[in-house]
């Protein structure tokens, strides 16, 4: 998991947890309301412009979760986000590390690595360490949740 907390501080002052949901605007436009884990300091929320429509009518909004200090659990945190992400409406939900998302490889098996949560109506699933983050098992959960999604 150090691996994973070292990924998240990039820009070197603070820790950075970035949950991308799909779905209506009205599901996904704004954060979930989360009551477990470590509070985030800030948490700044952005449209991403699907100019391909490759989701259809639906939305993708990423919501930026920033900490001062590395939250010591982290696996409730990212747990919750994405129960609550999928409570309030959001079809797929997932935490990946800053600079992952692009709609060319939307949650591919090139860019599993980088993606360390997942969420659907099937679950919440977590990769937090990175030899299960690296593995076959995780790239084909994470490309699960693409198909769910490429219209």
């Amino acid at each position: 998991m150090k691996r994973l907390l070292e990924g998240l501080a990039w820009p070197g002052t603070y820790w950075l947890l970035s949950l991308f949901a799909v779905g209506t605007v009205e599901a996904v436009g704004t954060p979930p309301v989360v009551t477990e884990g470590s509070k985030p300091l800030k948490v700044s929320t952005y449209w991403l412009e699907d100019p391909d429509r490759d989701l259809g009518e639906r939305e993708v909004y990423e919501h930026d979760l920033r900490y001062d200090v590395a939250p010591a659990d982290v696996d409730v945190v990212v747990e919750a986000w994405l129960g609550a992400a999928i409570t309030q409406g959001a079809e797929v939900a997932w935490f990946g590390f800053e600079g992952s998302f692009h709609f060319d490889n939307l949650l591919t098996r090139d860019i599993a690595s980088s993606i360390y949560g997942v969420a659907d109506r099937t679950g919440v699933y977590t990769a937090l360490h990175r030899t299960y983050r690296v593995s076959a098992e995780w790239a084909t959960r994470v490309e699960a949740c693409r198909g769910r999604l490429i219209c």
